[in-house]
């Protein structure tokens, strides 16, 4: 990371340069070729569908809002439940009632009230994106005029919004940064496919009053490598290419920050985003596509991008069997590849990607394509292509494992800090087997609810060893050995003057899991496993024990009962989600306790069994065999 400086003599260039200078009348393609697109709608059943299904969305937003709110608007993580964690349901209709789908809990006044007026925000910047290209591809005015009218609003109003928010930088029409970035990329794209149609005083007034001052507070913001500063750059790149503005495009993707070095050091070398969460790996994808592609369409050097292509691909590989991603870090649960098709539409559309190109077909023999980035962007016609991969896969750089046979799936992590994303959990495990998790990361939820860190983000809500009760320390561990059916790795400094080891090896319908950890001090060793099922039989005579109020997600566990195992335990659940059971067989040289009950899931409404293991001294060993059967 870099030490933060904001451009300031940079700013007062452009600034100067943008009331001086006109804006362009048309300025060329950002990465679309519309006849190409046209002749999609002409040739292909799906592309017209997806042109109606726009047509339809955006006509209800039309009909819903006149024009965008004023007010002060809130944060996307505090429009959650703070009892269960699900979202909030947004009713366009009752800007003060706001309904958790799990409870019924009823909230109303600030952040809420706010929250709502951002989602009306959004809803109106995708339409009014989508309003431009309904345009380009259809040619109906009344589209060309929305996009229009919305523009000159913000225009208009730009200044009624005051600088606020607490979060990741200020925003104005946003309480952060990060969304007054996205909500400008739309902005700016629909400026760009309707520009032609404008005047030039519309130009000016939009450009001068709107664009050039909101991609100016935004680069001011600027100042390191990560998902949000990539969306900065989208924001004011994007702005700079439509404007005419060059010095802007080159501080976008040539900048100390910009696009360029966000992904020379950001993504690792093995295409993973360095936060470490699946969701935050797509959202920076999300925020290089349109820069990436306007660039290319207007000639600007792109070299030093190459590990761009290779975000995709990898990610491929970092699922299991049904597609879905470990939910490790902040990363959302229940996250699928196959719901992901937008993405690599346009992977397979400007690389030819076999990679992509066999996915997309994955996709599509379920479903028919519906995004619009098919439309814009993807192939005509999708074919499968051969490859030739490993069953388990290695990421060396970001320090992942994920073995898999037939029956099972073993994710492992051990890679570097993330970053504020990560939730320290070196030697976290994740089972996959039946179709579903079994044996789960929870993820994230809303980070503005306080169970995301009294819980998700705790250590007793992960499947690692704890020692003497505490968090780990931001660290990286280190890899042992990898083969495809066995990984050891380790931890040195998660846990001062402890070393943590772990080996998983996949064993039929299950893993053999060995976990131990060395000191010269004595230390209380904790190993949690949770199992998305009901206990049914325990070997060790259990009693029921008092609740642990020690933090770090220990609080959170209910119904505890607690035994003593000479040298071994063995425990069956019958899973939640899937027919069958799960088994493990807890074996250890010396006598430990064992400690079960449940806790919640993600969201917090549902619930989950967990196991702990303990011991105290200075080393503690356990094998576990884990079976899933029937």
């Amino acid at each position: 990371m870099m030490k933060r400086s904001v451009p300031v003599v940079w700013f007062v260039f452009v600034v100067s340069y943008a009331l001086c200078a006109g804006p362009v009348a048309d300025p060329g393609s950002r990465g679309v070729d519309w006849q190409r697109v046209k002749a999609k709608v002409e040739a292909r059943d799906w592309a017209g569908e997806i042109v109606r299904g726009m047509e339809q969305s955006v006509r209800g937003v039309m009909g819903r809002y006149d024009h965008p709110p004023l007010g002060k608007t809130g944060w996307f993580h505090d429009y959650f439940c703070g009892d269960d964690a699900q979202r909030l349901i947004f009713d366009p209709q009752k800007p003060h009632e706001h309904v958790c789908p799990g409870c019924g809990r009823v909230y109303s006044g600030a952040p809420y009230d706010d929250c709502w007026r951002a989602s009306v925000h959004r809803e109106i910047n995708a339409a009014t994106a989508d309003s431009a290209v309904l345009w380009r591809v259809t040619g109906q005015r009344s589209f060309v005029e929305y996009a229009r009218k919305i523009l000159l609003w913000y225009a208009d109003n730009y200044e009624k919004f005051e600088v606020h928010g607490k979060h990741a930088g200020k925003g104005r029409i946003h309480e952060q940064s990060l969304d007054e970035a996205v909500h400008l990329v739309q902005l700016a794209e629909a400026y760009w496919d309707i520009c032609p149609e404008l005047t030039a005083e519309e130009r000016d007034v939009i450009v001068r009053k709107f664009l050039v001052p909101d991609a100016l507070f935004i680069h001011g913001q600027t100042w390191t490598i990560h998902n949000i500063h990539s969306w900065h750059n989208a924001a004011v790149g994007l702005v700079g290419f439509a404007t005419g503005n060059e010095d802007m495009v080159k501080a976008a993707i040539d900048g100390e920050c910009g696009m360029k070095a966000q992904i020379q050091r950001g993504t690792k070398e093995d295409g993973f985003w360095y936060e470490g969460s699946i969701g935050y790996h797509f959202y920076t994808i999300s925020s290089l596509q349109p820069l990436y592609l306007a660039a290319k369409a207007q000639g600007y050097p792109l070299e030093g991008t190459d590990k761009f292509r290779l975000m995709y691909t990898a990610a491929i590989d970092f699922t299991f069997d049904n597609g879905e991603f470990p939910a490790s870090n902040d990363g959302w649960p229940d996250q699928n590849i196959r719901n992901l098709g937008a993405y690599y539409e346009a992977a397979a559309g400007h690389w030819n990607d076999s990679q992509a190109m066999n996915l997309l077909d994955t996709i599509y023999r379920r479903g028919r394509r519906s995004h619009k980035n098919a439309l814009l962007y993807g192939p005509e016609t999708i074919s499968a292509r051969t490859s030739d991969s490993s069953r388990s896969t290695l990421f060396t750089d970001s320090g992942v494992a994920i073995l898999r046979n037939d029956a099972v799936n073993a994710y492992l992590k051990f890679g570097p800090y993330g970053g504020g994303h990560d939730h320290n959990d070196r030697l976290n495990l994740v089972l996959f087997a039946k179709g579903h998790v079994v044996i789960p990361d929870l993820g994230t939820s809303g980070y503005g609810i306080a169970l995301n860190g009294k819980w998700f983000r705790a250590s007793a809500a992960h499947n690692m060893l704890v020692v003497d009760g505490r968090r780990q320390a931001n660290c990286g561990g280190y890899l042992v050995s990898y083969a495809d059916d066995a990984v050891e790795a380790g931890v040195r400094d998660a846990y001062e003057g402890v070393d943590i080891r772990r080996r998983i090896r996949l064993r039929g319908d299950g893993i053999e899991d060995v976990v131990w950890a060395e000191s010269d001090k004595t230390h209380q060793y904790d190993l949690f496993y949770h199992v998305r099922g009901t206990l049914e039989e325990c070997s060790a005579a259990l009693e029921p024990a008092e609740a642990i109020k020690a933090g770090n997600g220990y609080d959170m566990q209910r119904d505890i009962r607690k035994g003593r195992c000479e040298k071994s335990c063995e425990l069956t659940w019958r899973l939640r989600d899937a027919n069958g059971g799960i088994r493990i067989k807890a074996t250890s040289e010396a006598p430990f306790e064992v400690f079960v009950g449940t806790c919640p899931d993600n969201p917090a409404n549902k619930e989950q069994s967990f196991l702990m293991l303990r011991r105290t001294g200075a080393a503690a060993k356990w094998t576990a065999e884990i079976v899933v059967g029937e």
